[in-house]
């Protein structure tokens, strides 16, 4: 769960401040930025396609309804949840990520992603770092269904932000 003030609350107010920290950087990267720069349009085009996905109350449930399908270990790591909880975690983290990738290593948002991490590693709940690609597979059809302007633009924009996500969990567990 992203800390209180982090992000704000409401989904329609997240677009703005996310907006507003791409137009405060645009233009500034540094070596110490984490991974490669985000490319602007990717960026836009995926904060854009998560608005429109987590207003439809659908999507979450579609894709957690196909992931816990891909596979046993997957519906395994899910006893005991509390669904409603992570539904509003993973919509979150979309968000979280998306202002991740803009900043700075050392930022409030990489660093809620190491918490991320350490919570997915291998002395925690132990997600091996080949369940990623079902779970970007099974979020990806989810969204396909569920963004009335899915493209393969914003299929490439997805999955630019989200690969590197999924590397900074890989790489830590």
């Amino acid at each position: 769960m992203v800390p209180p003030g982090l992000l704000p609350a409401r989904r329609d107010r997240v677009t703005i401040r996310i907006g507003a920290t791409l137009a405060a950087r645009k233009g500034a990267v540094s070596g110490s930025q984490k991974g490669r720069h985000m490319n602007e349009q990717h960026l836009a085009a995926f904060r854009s396609s998560v608005n429109r996905c987590v207003a439809d109350q659908a999507f979450l449930q579609d894709f957690y309804d196909r992931f816990m399908a891909s596979s046993d270990e997957v519906r395994a790591k899910f006893n005991n949840t509390d669904m409603p909880a992570q539904k509003r975690a993973l919509a979150d983290s979309l968000f979280l990520l998306a202002v991740a990738v803009q900043g700075q290593s050392t930022s409030p948002s990489w660093r809620q992603m190491e918490r991320i991490a350490e919570r997915h590693s291998r002395g925690a709940m132990d997600i091996r770092p080949e369940l990623y690609d079902l779970w970007l597979d099974c979020l990806m059809q989810a969204v396909a269904g569920h963004d009335p302007q899915y493209s393969p633009e914003i299929d490439a924009a997805w999955r630019s932000v989200l690969g590197e996500g999924i590397t900074f969990l890989r790489s830590r567990h």
